[in-house]
């Protein structure tokens, strides 16, 4: 009797052909974890692509518009870093941490302002505007310049009718002074100045026209350029990269201080735009600290998504004081606007 007391006051035996649980932890957590693991996983490597394409310079296919996409990568960076912390997974944690830190560090100088002139001092304002195949809205445009206060104002996709009609609105009444290489399609461009103009050509060889002028600004030589390289396709990238390597050229051979205003097609994260910075030349946004200020595409979503128009100074001894977007009714790019003053 005594024996089998004691036989029904033994805990049953633990089943098994299976892996023991950790005291505490019930099975549906660890499947929830396992999945939460192998989704940072998923999660990283897809980040790590464009990453990894922004770090080599290789930006082949789609990788091109990867990498102009980076600024959004920084935010989706944070899924594999939380989903590999949700699941204590902490080899992927501090993988994602990592790379969220690279990410960060390549967008950190849009946020962090250069010491020198302040707002009050702004001297120069210069924009960048696409007319849209012609269809941009000229008044917009006219009022745009006058209320900014624009003094140097370039034209992507300038069409001749597009050209009239902003000189019918008065655009010369505001900017006297222009170089204007209108043509039908998208390859046209012009460039105006409330500065006077001297010396004037283009870049020969890019896809769209590329006009150039040297304006004297406080008594210094400044050549302001004008280009619209090509944009990249789904696959093929050698117009693209033909046009932005013709651009570092025509810069790197160019005797005076030189200001570049347009439509790159390029973000500051591409290989290509990056050999241009090497030239010593600033982006007006890195130099405002002014964020990351997307300008395309606009009208065709909830918002723009890529900052490709830009305006880069280049030994002109001018600093980025403020930079703005606008939009404009026609346009499918956001207006870029920057202030200069004396850095």
């Amino acid at each position: 009797m005594m024996r089998g007391m004691d036989d029904a006051r033994r805990e049953p035996a633990a089943p098994t052909g299976g892996p023991a649980l950790a005291p505490g932890r019930r099975p549906e957590q660890t499947r929830v974890r396992r999945v939460a693991r192998a989704l940072a996983v998923l999660a990283l490597v897809a980040v790590s692509i464009p990453v990894l394409a922004r770090l080599t310079g290789v930006e082949a296919g789609p990788l091109a518009i990867l990498v102009a996409l980076m600024p959004w990568v920084v935010l989706a960076c944070l899924i594999p870093l939380a989903l590999a912390l949700a699941a204590r997974a902490w080899a992927v944690a501090g993988a994602a941490a990592a790379v969220l830190a690279l990410c960060v560090a390549w967008q950190a100088p849009l946020f962090s302002a250069g010491a020198g002139a302040t707002a009050e001092d702004a001297a120069l304002t210069v924009a960048s505007v696409s007319a849209t195949f012609g269809r941009v809205d000229a008044d917009a445009v006219v009022a745009l310049v006058r209320e900014g206060e624009v003094d140097l104002l370039a034209v992507q996709e300038l069409t001749p009718d597009a050209a009239d009609a902003l000189v019918a609105a008065g655009l010369e009444d505001a900017l006297p002074h222009s170089v204007l290489l209108p043509e039908e399609g998208f390859t046209g461009t012009g460039l105006w100045s409330a500065l006077p103009l001297g010396d004037s050509g283009e870049v020969e060889g890019m896809t769209s026209r590329a006009p150039w002028a040297v304006a004297e600004l406080d008594g210094r030589a400044v050549t302001v350029l004008a280009p619209h390289p090509a944009a990249p396709g789904p696959t093929d990238h050698a117009r693209w990269a033909a046009d932005l390597e013709l651009l570092r050229d025509a810069v790197a051979g160019m005797d005076d201080a030189v200001l570049v205003v347009g439509d790159l097609n390029a973000t500051r994260d591409h290989r290509a735009f990056r050999a241009i910075e090497s030239l010593g030349c600033v982006d007006a946004a890195d130099g405002a600290g002014a964020g990351f200020l997307p300008t395309f595409p606009e009208g065709r979503g909830l918002f723009p998504v890529a900052a490709i128009d830009h305006v880069l100074e280049c030994g002109t001894g001018l600093g980025a004081v403020g930079v703005e977007t606008a939009s404009i009714e026609g346009a499918d790019h956001r207006a870029l606007v920057v202030r200069y003053g004396a850095a």
